[in-house]
């Protein structure tokens, strides 16, 4: 498999892990609202309920409609022999290179929604940061780690 010099998109599945993600945020909004309505039952309380509902219920039509299409459409890396490029970002756009001499090494991570998808998000450290791609296929994650620390491994020859 080459790995080398094609932009690379997150798989489709990530998708349904930021779903899953925000859902348990919007339910937890949800909550708080009925809550907030039967606990606090009065005019003006039901009123703040109902305005907090009414909120959660935008936040999460914004959520799953606009920034979750979106989000994916912008995610992509690149990964050549002297430098990796990874972008991301809807309305504050970010594209960091990260040269391979400046690697210090490579982590897979991975909770429980990943894991049910069978993602494993890459967290890739230099000395002044950590980058992270948020998924790419268990299967194809040890693959690709390894073929980034050989990477790292020629470009510190290299030098």
């Amino acid at each position: 498999m080459e790995l080398e010099n094609l932009e690379k998109k997150l798989p489709k599945k990530i998708k349904t892990v930021w779903r899953q993600t925000e859902g348990i945020a919007v339910f937890v909004f949800l909550l708080c609202s009925i809550a907030a309505a039967i606990f606090y039952y009065t005019e003006i309380s039901l009123w703040w309920s109902l305005i907090g509902f009414g909120f959660t219920c935008l936040y999460a039509v914004f959520i799953y409609g606009f920034i979750i299409p979106f989000r994916f459409a912008r995610w992509s890396y690149q990964i050549k022999p002297d430098e990796m490029e990874i972008q991301h970002g809807i309305i504050f756009r970010s594209r960091v290179l990260i040269p391979m001499v400046r690697i210090q090494h490579v982590e897979t991570g991975q909770g429980p929604l990943l894991r049910k998808q069978k993602l494993v998000s890459l967290s890739i450290t230099t000395a002044a940061k950590t980058h992270v791609i948020e998924a790419v296929n268990e299967s194809e994650s040890d693959e690709l780690r390894h073929h980034i620390l050989e990477l790292v491994k020629v470009a510190k020859e290299d030098v």
